[in-house]
């Protein structure tokens, strides 16, 4: 029997074979995440972060109040409590289920444990700063107990992850994300009660990073749900792969930022932050045509993201627009931009442009893992073809038999990567 050319594995080996249950709940925590992070952008348009002082607060908390008192900023900033439970139970449930598919039964056991562990610690906490909310800030009690769980069980829950991706099985670093998210979901709610119960004390620089660090929340939960589906089997020259996966890994920081930046001018009326926000989005602008003109010239390239690349360019046109209206209900209503007045439809401009930079920072980051993530090379798309006893095929012999009559032929870099896939006429397996 002849030997096949040698090739690294199939980049479908890497994908994670998880059910389509829970790559349908990924999906929908990525959802609620968005709704999470509506209500969080409207709490800050219409400046409503501390309608209520009293932190934290039951789910059902607004079922125990008198709705003849509630201010429409009241009751904003509740239902961004309310979706930021329902976030972390989407996520809690996710990073377990993510678990169970460990394939060995024991570290399979001890990594649910240590989560279970972990959510009941974090729970611990929760619920003895609740016990104090009544108290003044000053005088609130450290729960230090429940600190101490959280530590042990996060610490434990990470190094099993990490433990898990050194042995490199299938779905470790879907694993490793889930864990992750679940934790960063937790620091995210922390942090936005911090910013509530020590208001006097920081101002709003817990509001800032509590802005910010919404997009890390955001990125981790869509990393989860793209690495969890099906990787689309495609090669390109080693070359352009390096390239477009380093571009794009660039790119998606660049884009990061540039939305941090927004973030913290939304909270932050500074000048360096405004200058900077802006430049940035001129990097961000020209870096997205750029690499899409890369992409558009590789036909390999082009054909698996053109997609993505075209629904980017339209949420960029989108997003300038909406930056120069947000800009001027801030900044060109003739009064200092503390003093510019809240309405319906500053709110709205303000709101609109946060939520499509985020939009976009998740287009920057798929893009970015569709490179990382399951592409070969192309000497390791011909591995599996057969070569005859007789002699060795040539690459123009290859192209011909792939190419019908009048095709497109392919370009010389792959021409050229088909000359090193075939092995010596005659080996045996």
């Amino acid at each position: 029997m002849n030997r096949l050319a040698s090739s690294p594995s199939d980049p479908s080996d890497s994908v994670p074979s998880l059910p389509s249950l829970l790559r349908v709940w990924a999906w929908l925590t990525v959802g609620a995440t968005c709704c999470l992070l509506a209500l969080g952008q409207l709490v800050t348009s219409f400046q409503a972060g501390m309608a209520d002082p009293i932190w934290p607060t039951e789910p059902w908390y607004l079922l125990l109040i008198d709705w003849q008192e509630p201010s429409p900023g009241y009751l904003i900033e509740h239902s961004h409590r309310i979706a930021g439970f329902l976030v972390g139970g989407l996520t809690a449930v996710l990073a377990l289920g993510l678990w169970w598919t460990q394939p060995q039964r024991f570290l399979r056991g001890v990594g649910l444990a240590a989560l279970l562990l972990l959510l009941a610690a974090y729970g611990q906490f929760h619920g003895a700063l609740m016990a104090q909310r009544h108290v003044t800030p000053e005088a609130v009690q450290w729960p230090r107990s429940a600190t101490v769980g959280l530590l042990f069980a996060g610490l434990l829950s990470l190094a099993l992850g990490l433990w898990d991706v050194g042995r490199s099985p299938r779905g470790a670093a879907v694993r490793l994300l889930g864990i992750l998210a679940l934790m960063a979901v937790m620091i995210q709610g922390l942090l936005g009660g911090f910013r509530v119960l020590w208001d006097a004390l920081a101002g709003t620089n817990l509001a800032a990073i509590h802005g910010v660090f919404a997009q890390c929340v955001l990125g981790l939960l869509v990393s989860v749900a793209l690495l969890a589906g099906a990787v689309p089997a495609q090669r390109l020259p080693s070359g352009s792969l390096a390239f477009f996966r380093r571009s794009a890994v660039l790119l998606a920081v660049l884009v990061f930022v540039q939305i941090a930046l927004g973030a913290w001018l939304r909270h932050h009326v500074n000048p360096l932050a405004q200058r900077l926000h802006v430049l940035t989005a001129f990097a961000v602008l020209g870096g997205w045509v750029w690499l899409g003109t890369r992409l558009r010239a590789v036909r390999e390239a082009w054909s698996g993201v053109k997609y993505l690349v075209i629904g980017a360019g339209l949420v960029l046109a989108v997003q300038v627009y909406l930056g120069v209206e947000a800009w001027l209900v801030r900044y060109g209503a003739g009064v200092p931009p503390e003093l510019a007045p809240i309405t319906l439809a500053s709110a709205a401009w303000r709101t609109g442009h946060a939520l499509v930079g985020s939009l976009l920072w998740v287009l920057s980051l798929a893009l970015a893992l569709h490179w990382v993530r399951g592409m070969t090379t192309v000497p390791a798309g011909i591995g599996t073809r057969r070569v005859s006893p007789e002699g060795m095929a040539s690459p123009e012999s290859l192209e011909s038999r792939s190419s019908p009559e009048g095709a497109s032929r392919p370009s010389p870099e792959l021409r050229r990567s088909l000359s090193v896939a075939v092995p010596a006429a005659g080996e045996e397996e």
